[in-house]
């Protein structure tokens, strides 16, 4: 999706928090978050 122009949201300090890519990696499926043109927050996930 980064090739396409997504820029993944990035979250510290938080249970959510993401790596330096904007990818949660703390156990269970991959997630992340990004917004849409109406700035409504998305997420996509990769299972285990």
């Amino acid at each position: 999706m980064t090739e396409r122009g997504v820029t993944f949201e990035r979250y510290s300090g938080m249970p959510t928090e993401t790596d330096a890519k904007g990818i949660f990696r703390r156990g269970g499926p991959l997630i992340a978050w990004f917004k849409d043109p109406a700035g409504n927050i998305l997420s996509v996930l990769q299972p285990d």
